[in-house]
């Protein structure tokens, strides 16, 4: 009998569907002991108590020792230190006190009244993005290239003060594979951190403008001015975290989309429902993150024994929560894998709890529910254009399609 890991969740099979590996992994033990997986071993949380648990004690830590410019060859290029090192100082890593720290600084902008005031605009820019795709009769539209990654983009492009021309994909996929670390990052990972390095010069020129008295109206120009009154621990601490709230922002966002998108589409009478009232999607939205979350793992160490699922965790273990997986545990939630709209007590855990709960939650909601309404109210008659399997995303960590044909007319 082949041994189960959850490595299998690097094959494309898995990728395309990692629900019936969650499944066998937690009914074997929903705390389980991986040899596979971490730097050597680690504990693979697939069941709901136990995912939330390890999210909100504070005996975990979200630091990643994997992380450390040390263990980087002595041969290495200073851009790649300097990369590892400024990895360490995103607030996702960071812990008391500097993440209130860090938080505080990055909290105004992404606070309920500060966020409502976007909503308008956040409806322009769907419908203007629509109006684009749907002209010129060729009755197709790929919903994430044309949609699903713009709308965020959109959104976190005007709150920070991005250029609206500066293509920063390949660096923002450079971040996103450093922060899965799969197979795939640890063979390319000098290649990765050059494009971090890149991604965190971006970002210097950005402030070095704002820092010269420019008066930007942007989030960019407020940390700037932040970063002059010695708010910030160095300059790379603000450079990490605006590429860190970029990337984590989009890509989730735009998966959730995605993910919404499919999935409403294959099941054509909850797509009939909401079409007939899409003024329910931001009540139904929690369910739909919990049957397919663009967020499906983070990682936690042990500062001190512990005990988590009926075992003892010594300091230092590595824990992966896969939060797909927990999402599935049929002892919270009844017939989990059933796409259920009416679902009572939806409480999902998409973005996670405790001290590292996303700072983007509200905005990130708000842009995938507006999106969401908007193709049902806009896209006449759409259908998948794929036959078979989607184009996903090759990590884990970030659930999603990122080519999305559809039909439509």
């Amino acid at each position: 009998m082949a041994e189960l890991t959850m490595h299998e969740i690097y094959n494309e099979q898995y990728l395309d569907d990692p629900y019936p590996l969650f499944q066998r992994i937690r009914e074997v033990d929903p705390v389980y002991w991986d040899e596979r997986m971490g730097d050597d071993g680690g504990w693979m949380v697939t069941g709901y108590e136990p995912a939330m648990t390890a999210l909100m004690d504070p005996r975990l830590t979200a630091k990643r020792p994997n992380w450390d410019p040390s263990r980087l060859p002595e041969d290495s290029e200073p851009e790649h230190t300097d990369a590892m090192t400024s990895l360490n100082k995103q607030v996702v890593v960071s812990e008391l006190p500097g993440h209130t720290r860090i938080r505080k600084l990055f909290n105004r902008p992404f606070m309920p009244k500060p966020v409502e005031r976007m909503r308008e605009e956040i409806m322009k820019t769907a419908d203007r993005l629509l109006d684009r795709a749907l002209v010129g009769g060729s009755g197709q539209l790929d919903a994430m290239a044309d949609f699903g990654f713009a709308m965020p983009a959109t959104s976190l492009g005007r709150v920070l003060g991005i250029p609206k021309k500066q293509n920063y994909l390949p660096w923002m996929f450079s971040l996103g594979m450093l922060i899965d670390d799969g197979p795939v990052a640890q063979k390319t990972q000098p290649k990765l951190l050059r494009g971090v390095h890149d991604y965190l010069e971006f970002f210097r020129g950005q402030i070095d403008e704002r820092r010269d008295g420019a008066g930007y109206d942007d989030m960019m120009q407020i940390l700037a001015d932040a970063y002059t009154t010695r708010e910030f621990s160095d300059e790379r601490e603000l450079h990490a975290n605006l590429a860190f709230l970029l990337t984590a922002g989009q890509i989730s966002t735009a998966h959730q989309i995605g993910n919404t998108i499919m999935h409403l589409l294959r099941a054509p009478e909850l797509y009939e429902r909401l079409r007939a009232e899409p003024g329910l999607v931001p009540a139904f939205s929690p369910e739909l993150m919990r049957f397919d979350a663009s967020i499906q793992l983070t990682k936690r160490r042990v500062i001190e024994p512990m005990e988590l699922g009926g075992h003892e965790l010594p300091a230092g273990a590595e824990i992966f929560i896969w939060i797909g997986a927990a999402h599935r545990d049929p002892d919270r939630f009844i017939d989990p894998d059933r796409l259920d709209l009416d679902r009572e007590d939806v409480t999902h855990l998409t973005f996670g709890r405790g001290i590292h709960y996303c700072l983007g939650a509200q905005l990130g909601k708000l842009v995938h529910d507006i999106s969401v309404q908007a193709f049902l109210e806009r896209v006449p008659c759409p259908r998948l254009a794929v036959e078979g399997k989607v184009k996903r995303s090759i990590m884990p960590t970030f659930r999603g399609p990122y080519q999305l044909p559809v039909a439509f007319g």
